[in-house]
């Protein structure tokens, strides 16, 4: 009975179509294939984003890490979960590895934290010092740029001595592929210990690398930057050559990463800038690249982007939840309601200390939901 009702609804479009003027066949053609390469657009999209996604909840941690850590299985439950939209304000941590040409380190080069505040349509940006002295897990000092390290190498180390602690998926660091589990045990070291310096609770973690900024600036045409002061330094080992002057220009994907990396300077210390200044111009990056995507008002040009560049990230964030996001606020948080928070400290070697009262009085400004 079934086959022979769809047979006659079969008929019967046949026939209504049969009748249909040849332009008006024409334009239900044309219709047709539109909506079917956007169907067939969204089953990619999706696809190319879902590679970026990471479980957390796999992450390979001694007993020791695991006991600092409370409630450690409803805490990677509720960062799996799909985000519902609610006004709610979190926290996001990016990590970015030096996964370049010239080596593929381990120690994080970049640290930044996020909070997300959409109900006032506000972002707060943080940039955490590289040699940063914290207590990992365990209470030890480090510097945090050390953590994502020591959580990678343990979980090399454990699965060697124990491979059925793989799932058997593997994932892209660098030039390598390497078993999933190994880059979740660096994110998750990183994300707690940062969560328990500033007393957060961090939603989603993004692991990228430079590729991942060179592809971004150069797929949107360039960012407009002031650049405050030239920047001469060669790095033959790193195939880093900078050279940037001052004033307004547009950067190239390149010259971005340079703006972002610059410390050093071939004309002595006096010329050399540190790491604050380094994570405020990142921050400026980030800025000038929102500014731009904004600047579009396309946001399936917006969706395009970030596909391309999802192939040089990971992150516990799920597809749907990426794309959500984007939907919900593309073109709502305006630059001038981004803010760039300066870390304070000084450098007392090997590291970087606060003095508390000004960590705190930073990471009340940072919480707080209200504007600056």
């Amino acid at each position: 009975m079934k086959t022979n009702r769809l047979k006659t609804r079969s008929a019967v479009l046949l026939q209504w179509y049969a009748g249909r003027s040849r332009m008006q066949k024409i334009c239900m053609l044309i219709i047709l294939i539109v909506f079917l390469f956007g169907v067939l657009g969204c089953v990619a999209l999706y696809h190319n984003f879902h590679k970026s996604t990471i479980n957390l909840a796999n992450a390979i941690l001694d007993e020791g890490d695991l006991e600092n850590i409370n409630n450690w299985d409803m805490k990677n439950e509720q960062k799996l979960v799909e985000w519902d939209a609610e006004p709610e304000d979190f926290y996001t941590l990016v990590i970015g590895l030096d996964n370049s040409d010239s080596h593929d380190g381990m120690n994080t080069d970049t640290i930044l934290v996020a909070h997300v505040i959409p109900q006032n349509n506000i972002v707060k940006l943080l940039s955490i010092p590289r040699d940063l002295r914290v207590k990992n897990l365990r209470g030890s000092e480090a510097k945090i740029n050390s953590i994502f390290a020591n959580g990678y190498n343990y979980a090399v180390r454990q699965a060697r001595e124990n491979p059925n602690l793989l799932s058997g998926k593997y994932a892209q660091l660098g030039h390598n592929k390497v078993p999933e589990e190994y880059i979740s045990s660096g994110m998750v070291m990183a994300r707690e210990t940062i969560e328990r310096y500033m007393d957060i609770d961090i939603e989603y973690t993004f692991l990228v690398n430079y590729q991942s900024l060179i592809s971004l600036v150069d797929l949107v045409g360039g960012i407009e930057i002031n650049v405050e002061r030239s920047m001469e330094y060669d790095a033959p080992s790193e195939n880093m050559f900078i050279r940037l002057e001052p004033g307004v220009q547009v950067l190239d994907g390149e010259k971005a990463l340079h703006y972002a990396r610059f410390r050093k300077d071939n004309r002595g210390a006096a010329f050399h800038s540190d790491d604050f200044e380094r994570g405020l111009r990142q921050q400026q990056i980030i800025v000038a690249l929102i500014d731009k995507l904004n600047s579009w008002n396309n946001l399936p040009k917006v969706f395009e982007i970030i596909d391309t560049v999802s192939s040089n990230l990971k992150t516990n964030m799920t597809p749907n939840t990426m794309m959500a996001m984007v939907k919900e606020y593309y073109g709502k948080i305006a630059t001038d309601h981004i803010y760039s928070l300066p870390f304070p400290g000084y450098w007392n070697h090997p590291y970087v200390d606060v003095e508390q009262e000004e960590l705190e009085a930073l990471l009340e400004q940072f919480i707080s939901i209200d504007p600056l």
